[in-house]
């Protein structure tokens, strides 16, 4: 660990701007996030605008934001959630897709190079998420998985070539989004100076290719949405008096929110069932062991659960500060008062990472989430609370994601199937670790994460 890394952790309270602070202490969440609704989100959230459209995920305005929120809330209530997951359910039926593409690509990948055969499983996460995502809201997929493989030409963008082939068509739209996180810290006035320059530099055709592709999409599930019939997320917002061209705009949002985040978590499972076998083998025990076609929650399965919290800790797809602005009285935390107007937050990179609650803290290790393998037996109690407060990969309070019932869920179905499927089986991976970029959005490094299988 270094230097910075340690001072991250151990500093409760850390000043890392003229009006910026970072808190490590778990304990401050529910003052922050949660009681009273929480502070305000800061003013670096009007740089994530779609455009120059306020959306669910960035507005700052509380009125703006609940009337939209409630308006789709009831579609990610658990019930329909966990009905979603069910045989026959849009989520299941996503992640059969899913399972059927990874079983091609991979045949695909031993054919061309049957000595080391790769397969980017980055790609497939980003295409399942996708699908899953506006089949189940929008009541329409958007049909990554059945988009058939195409090459790139290179191009001016931060993005490789190669990185680009064999990409489903939103990529690149998804992909700009990530890496204007970059400059999220910067002012508004100067992020939007920077985002019209680093477009003329960086954007390209097939850049714009994607966002018409993406937008079309939006408009098309907008105007064949009926209000008075239909049960949808465009459908809700429609009904809740939101105009037609703003719902396009709430529908790309969450196209973009319900697909990058959860991508960047199950790859993360993915890659760490792959480079630890021992897991793999357990996970696949305590499934063999259940009935296949068993209705059972799977969120209810316990080693599966583990995994997918480790997951769920370690798969960064939102490392940053979720920042929030101190109200005008300050608030007092440790013994330090903080004064109003200043820009607070805590990261799930540090709570994530803080070797005080999470032993050995960049290990995957589901087994710490089991009650018989506490790692601190002096005080399982006190760990276990502290591991579960301090676990914020979608934030916490009534400015979370609101879609983080279907995003956990579809961990769950996703990485059951995959198990269950025997496609992990023999697999390696490439790198050692995930090479990560840290923005506000985490860039998994070339937008590219590979497993791969020798021949025998």
């Amino acid at each position: 660990m270094t230097y910075i890394q340690a001072a991250f952790f151990r500093a409760p309270v850390l000043r890392i701007a003229p009006n910026a602070v970072s808190i490590s202490d778990g304990a401050a969440l529910h003052q922050i996030y949660v009681a009273g609704g929480g502070f305000p989100k800061a003013a670096r959230y009007e740089n994530f605008k779609v455009g120059a459209h306020d959306t669910i995920f960035s507005s700052r305005d509380t009125a703006y934001r609940d009337l939209r929120a409630k308006a789709v809330a009831p579609l990610f209530a658990m019930s329909r959630v966990r009905a979603a997951g069910c045989e026959g359910g849009t989520m299941r039926q996503s992640v059969t897709r899913f399972i059927k593409r990874f079983e091609m690509e991979k045949a695909r990948a031993k054919q061309s190079s049957p000595d080391a055969a790769k397969v980017d499983v980055l790609g497939l996460t980003y295409r399942l998420m996708m699908d899953s995502v506006t089949g189940y809201l929008f009541d329409r997929a958007y049909g990554a998985l059945e988009e058939q493989p195409v090459s790139s030409t290179p191009a001016k963008t931060f993005v490789s070539a190669e990185s680009k082939a064999n990409k489903m068509s939103a990529l690149p739209f998804i992909f700009a989004i990530v890496d204007a996180g970059r400059f999220s810290l910067l002012p508004n006035w100067l992020f939007s100076t920077v985002k019209v320059i680093a477009g003329r530099l960086f954007s390209d055709r097939e850049f714009y290719s994607s966002l018409d592709r993406v937008h079309d999409f939006a408009v098309k599930v907008t105007n064949e949405a009926d209000p008075d019939r239909d049960d949808t997320y465009q459908s809700r917002l429609l009904a809740a008096g939101v105009a037609k061209p703003e719902t396009v705009i709430q529908c790309i949002a969450v196209m973009f929110a319900g697909t990058d985040s959860p991508a960047v978590k199950l790859v993360t499972i993915i890659f760490h069932l792959v480079q630890n076998p021992h897991i793999l083998k357990r996970l696949e025990q305590e499934l063999r062991e259940l009935d296949r076609n068993s209705s059972k929650d799977p969120q209810s399965i316990p080693y599966l659960r583990a995994v997918v919290k480790e997951g769920l800790r370690l798969g960064m797809a939102n490392p940053a500060r979720f920042s929030r602005t101190t109200p005008p009285g300050g608030f007092n935390i440790n013994g330090i008062h903080i004064p109003g107007g200043t820009d607070v937050g805590l990261a799930p990179y540090t709570l994530h990472h803080n070797p005080d609650v999470f032993p050995d803290p960049f290990e995957f290790r589901p087994e710490r989430w089991l009650d018989e393998s506490r790692e601190d037996q002096k005080r399982p109690g006190r760990l276990s609370r502290e591991m579960e407060r301090d676990l914020i990969p979608f934030s916490v309070g009534l400015r979370a994601c609101i879609a983080k019932n279907f995003a956990i869920h579809e961990l769950f179905v996703a990485t059951r199937a995959l198990v269950e499927s025997g496609v992990l089986q023999g697999a390696s991976t490439c790198t050692k670790t995930i090479e990560l970029e840290e923005y506000f959005n985490v860039g998994i490094k070339d937008h590219r994460l590979e497993i791969q299988w020798f021949s025998s």
